[in-house]
């Protein structure tokens, strides 16, 4: 081989002589090279200068910007839509409806002028406790003052038993109960929020009816309430004694006469074990009716026997099975601090000492999941520093160099207070979800990769060019990596920015920061990394180690003379991965045909069965794992009777006229909600106004989708009809009516007089479904029973959606200016939507994120056939790797969708790198060389890259979030996929098809427009030129073109054909 081939053909096994020297290495001249050399000559004042700011914007934006490690989970609805701003004003009216009704002035000007803080704390709930699922408010009782507490968080309907008269004396007969308030029973008090809801699952083939489970559940809630006694923290009535537990255990007294609560366990278990058999009858068949007969008003059907309620059984029992799984307590604690029962949660008896039933304890809001959780984010937090040990024992492995590696740690390190201090400062985003403490997993195990990059260019350039100066090296290498690093890092931050395209906060506002940790780890290594390179060259050069190697700076070449360290790895005596590597080539080389049928073969499979994800059956966003006692406890309480009677009617459907649908607040911040902005055009007193609205009901009733939300169900403006219509006929009618209604017998009735009166009559009635401001009708809504609910099938929701749409729009057609802007909105609707967005931004993050990698790809490969492969690998990667999500249970939910978006951008990473090598070689080379020269150059980074990547992904298993977990799956599996997607998949395409001349299509088309673009300016000069001089003189015209036209050589193109082109 002659001596300067060495760079066009990769021989890895050359003699000495093949090593260039400084003179005849080529250094680059151009803009980035010159930057290189400064940065080379003056690294120190680079780096310090550099560190010295990006440590002062750290302190800033995390002193400043007031960072703190908590978990906010609010926000998880889709903000900023046509359906989410509906339901925004139907909230804000639902909300504050009481205040509305009574026509307060303030009430109305608060409402419109100020924007009012988030729905989701109106539920009583701390501003920490708000949970990842649909918890959206049904309808206006939601917050009505009676049923604030006694409705479940996630919108669960209470079904109290009956307290009678008999059992309540027969209670109060009881020394122990004699000062309770026993309507605590059959008040909403028992289900609310705060009240300690223990759940328990029975073992094996137990059943909670069995005598030795109640006993078993007996002993455990006494030992519980003993606890709460003596810490005061349950609700006490007479001798310092708690309320008795709401559990099967308290039906099992009062059906066996304990009501005085002073048998024993073991008592009530034989009195029990004589009565099971019949009451396991008799509560089978008071589920039936529950089943059949559940109505609004929420009451118990007759057959049911006293003292029982479906907290008690689960939805299985009374279906053909006597078996009870599930069943709950309820412990009068609704007055204590949530938090203090949270701290003593472990002093509360699960039943663990039982053989046939397991407890787990939480509240019905579940504060102690939230707690938990918050607690779990800064322990996990820790756990990231594993990641970091990982990434620096790779950086040092890979690097062989304290220094380097410190250098990596702390550019990783402060990626993530400058990305904080944009988000805060620039981005001006206030919302920190939990999800963006993922970053900090991301940062470590994509930041090493960058400096792995960067080492192995640095280290690339010295073993061609040995002798070369430090300026020299840097002008070559420096430029090269920032231009690779580049690459990867556009790709992946496009990805994470393509994410916040869904108008979901946690998620946009986890996209936005991920792609700024991506960014700033860059340009942290650019900043940081590259000057330290130099020092780091310096050093060695020089003879100094100062530690920034782990070895001996200087050692004794073949021909005696001392040589620095990136001497010992030349073409003749490779390093240990590239030894690999070749070996690798070689056995792969000699099957590539073989694998080329495999590799289809394995995409096509993979196809088939990625095409098997399916979406979610329900909203929830769960944070803990399932083996945990307060995930239990919430997925226990989904099996109670009680729970899913609760879900069965979906939330009512609103028709809403008088407000537009808009959210004027911060829709990236879940602690700001909107204004009520009301229609202005809206006037109900029109006598084509009143004439409609009086027949609306009948229309809308008479469709399938609408049902009554109650059986004797009127209409508002119906109601008032018929008011007008008893007083017209009463000889003693009210004095609204004489004073504001001027006489009407019915509907329509005089124009100017309908404001007055309608206003008159809500005051009287207490109607709030007509809200009047100034005595003017300014608000009037409709419920309706829906047919669907959040957690039907999404194709079910979509078409119910489209349905009632379609006929309101030919409703809004049909009626009278004034009332033809209504709209219909639920909270089943807002759940549909916001799966729908997320969904959406899901597919379009992830085509945004493919068409950028094939556009980076093609930019960097000059090749479009390299560019049909890198996609094709991607293509590889992203099937597999949701094949292998398929296959161990996931849908396409939430998180997971967000997920896949992110699984684009880095699946490119490592394809690019091979791509961008295999084209780096001029002239025509085979395929096979290229191929060879692609790995083993860019073979290590990638190997090295990969491995802390899958490191920090199993450092991530082990966290208790699990949203982190879910993420470290995905990116484990798809580095894994990536790493044999390049590894095999691609190298297989480039070694059995790849071309020999990559770039040479690529070049002629570029070549060709700008030499067409060259040739169409000079042919406009020369014609500008041309038109001056025939004005100027014609004679002289003609004489310059002979003279020009003689002096044209052989080889140029006719004028003609500079025009034809």
């Amino acid at each position: 081989m002659m001596e300067g081939e060495v760079s066009q053909r990769p021989s890895f096994k050359t003699r000495k002589s093949s090593v260039i020297s400084t003179a005849d290495y080529p250094i680059p001249d151009g803009f980035w090279a010159r930057r290189a050399k400064c940065m080379a000559r003056k690294s120190w004042y680079h780096f310090s200068v550099a560190l010295i700011i990006s440590i002062v914007l750290s302190v800033i934006g995390m002193v400043v910007g007031d960072f703190s490690i908590s978990v906010d989970n609010g926000g998880w609805q889709s903000r900023g839509t046509l359906i989410a701003d509906r339901q925004a004003q139907v909230l804000t009216v639902f909300i504050n409806q009481a205040d509305l009704a009574s026509g307060s002035e303030a009430t109305w000007a608060e409402l419109e002028n100020n924007v009012q803080p988030t729905w989701e704390n109106q539920d009583g709930s701390s501003d920490g406790n708000r949970r990842l699922n649909m918890d959206i408010p049904s309808g206006p009782s939601s917050f009505s003052s009676s049923s604030m507490k006694s409705n479940s968080k996630a919108g669960n309907r209470p079904v109290p038993f009956v307290m009678t008269d008999s059992i309540k004396r027969r209670m109060q007969e009881s020394s122990g109960l004699a000062t309770c308030d026993l309507s605590y029973y059959s008040g909403g008090n028992v289900l609310y929020g705060a009240n300690l809801w223990p759940l328990w699952k029975t073992e094996g083939e137990a059943s909670a009816l069995d005598a030795q489970v109640i006993r078993d559940i007996c002993v455990a809630e006494q030992n519980t309430q003993k606890e709460l006694e003596a810490t005061g923290n349950c609700i006490q009535c007479g001798s310092g004694k708690c309320y008795p537990p709401f559990s099967l255990v308290f039906y099992a007294r009062l059906t066996i006469g304990d009501t005085d609560f002073t048998l024993s366990c073991d008592e009530v278990f034989e009195a029990w074990a004589g009565v099971q058999a019949d009451q396991e009858a008799i509560l089978q068949d008071c589920v039936e009716f529950i089943t059949i007969e559940f109505n609004e008003d929420r009451t118990m059907p007759e057959q049911c026997p006293r003292g029982f309620a479906p907290t008690m059984v689960d939805e299985q029992f009374g279906t053909g099975d006597s078996t009870v799984t599930y069943t709950s307590s309820v412990f009068a604690t609704y007055t204590a601090d949530p938090k203090d029962l949270y701290d003593m949660v472990d002093k509360f008896d699960r039943a663990e000492g039982s053989s046939v039933v397991i407890g787990a304890y939480d509240t019905e809001w579940e504060d102690f999941n939230t707690f938990y959780v918050d607690t779990s984010v800064g322990n996990d937090m820790i756990l990231a520093m594993g990641s970091a040990v990982i990434t620096a024992l790779a950086i040092l492995v890979h690097t062989r160099s304290p220094w380097i590696t410190l250098v990596g740690l702390v550019q990783i390190i402060l990626s993530f207070p400058l990305a904080y201090f944009v988000y805060t400062f620039i981005a001006r985003l206030e919302f920190f979800p939990f999800l963006n403490f993922i970053g900090v997993f991301v940062v470590f195990a994509l930041g090493a990769d960058d400096i792995f990059v960067a080492v192995d260019k640095w280290k690339n350039a010295r073993i061609d060019n040995r002798r070369g100066s430090v300026e020299d090296i840097a002008a070559v290498a420096l430029p090269d990596a920032a231009h690779s690093m580049f690459l990867t890092t556009a790709t992946t931050a496009v990805a994470f920015f393509g994410t916040a395209i869904c108008p979901v906060a946690p998620l946009k506002c986890f996209a936005v920061f991920c792609g700024l940790l991506i960014v700033f780890d860059y340009l942290m290594c650019v900043l940081l990394v590259f000057p330290a390179l130099c020092i780091y060259d310096k050093w060695l050069t020089r003879g100094n180690n100062f530690c920034c190697s782990c070895h001996a700076c200087k050692k004794k070449g073949d021909d005696g003379e001392e040589v620095d360290e990136f001497a010992e790895e030349d073409e003749e005596h490779p390093s240990c991965i590239r030894r690999f590597l070749l070996g690798f080539y070689y056995y792969f080389h000699k099957i590539r045909w073989p694998l080329f049928v495999i590799c289809i073969g394995a995409f096509v499979t993979s196809i088939v069965f990625a095409a098997k994800l399916e979406l979610p059956d329900n909203s929830d966003v769960r944070l803990l794992s399932e083996s945990l006692q307060y995930e239990q406890n919430w997925l226990w309480r989904q099996e109670l009777l009680y729970t899913v009677l609760g879900k069965s009617g979906g939330a009512p459907g609103v028709v809403i006229w008088g407000v537009e649908a808009a959210d004027t607040g911060n829709i990236n911040n879940p602690s700001d909600f909107t204004q009520l902005v009301l229609d202005d055009t809206f006037n109900p007193s029109t006598t084509a106004s009143q004439e409609y609205l009086v027949n609306f009901c009948d229309r809308m009733f008479a469709q399938d989708f609408a049902g009554l939300v109650e059986e004797e169900f009127v209409c508002p403006i119906n109601k008032f009809n018929l008011w007008l219509q008893k007083e017209a006929n009463t000889t003693n009618p009210t004095s609204q009516y004489t004073q504001y209604c001027d006489g009407a017998s019915e509907l329509p009735m005089d124009p100017d007089s309908f404001n007055a009166c309608v206003s008159a009559w809500t005051n009287r009635v207490g109607d709030t479904t007509i809200l009047q401001k100034n005595g003017v009708a300014e608000i009037m809504y409709i419920e309706f029973q829906q047919r669907v609910r959040f957690d039907s099938q999404f194709n079910e929701l979509q078409d119910e959606w489209n349905l009632i749409e379609d006929w309101l729009e030919a409703e809004r057609k049909a009626a009278p200016a004034g009332v033809n802007k209504m709209y219909h909105s639920s909270a089943d609707f807002w759940w549909y939507d916001t799966n729908d967005k997320m969904l959406k931004a899901a597919f379009g993050a992830a085509g945004i994120a493919l068409a950028f990698s094939g556009l980076v790809v093609l930019t960097s490969s000059r090749s479009f056939m390299l560019t049909l492969f890198s996609v094709v690998t991607i293509g590889y990667v992203l099937t597999a790797t949701t094949a292998m999500l398929v296959a161990a249970g996931w849908t396409l939910g939430f998180l997971e969708s967000v997920c896949f978006a992110i699984l684009i951008g880095i699946s490119c990473d490592f394809v690019i790198h091979f791509g961008h090598a295999y084209a780096h070689l001029p002239g025509e080379i085979s395929k096979g060389e290229r191929t060879k020269y692609a790995l083993v150059r860019m073979g290590p980074s990638i190997l090295a890259a990969a491995f802390t990547t899958i490191c920090a992904a199993i450092i991530m298993l082990f966290t208790v979030i699990s949203f982190f977990q879910q993420f470290a799956q995905i990116l484990f599996f798809t580095v894994i996929q990536a790493t044999l997607g390049t590894f095999i998949v691609f190298l297989t395409l480039t070694d059995c098809i790849g071309p020999s001349q990559p770039t040479v299509l690529y070049d002629k088309m570029v070549a060709k427009c700008c030499s067409c673009r060259k040739k169409d300016t000079t042919v406009e000069d020369y014609s500008a030129a041309e038109a001056e001089d025939q004005t100027a003189s014609p004679d002289a015209h003609a004489n310059k073109v002979l003279d020009e036209g003689s002096s044209l050589s052989a080889t140029e193109k006719p004028f003609e054909e500079s025009i034809a082109c």
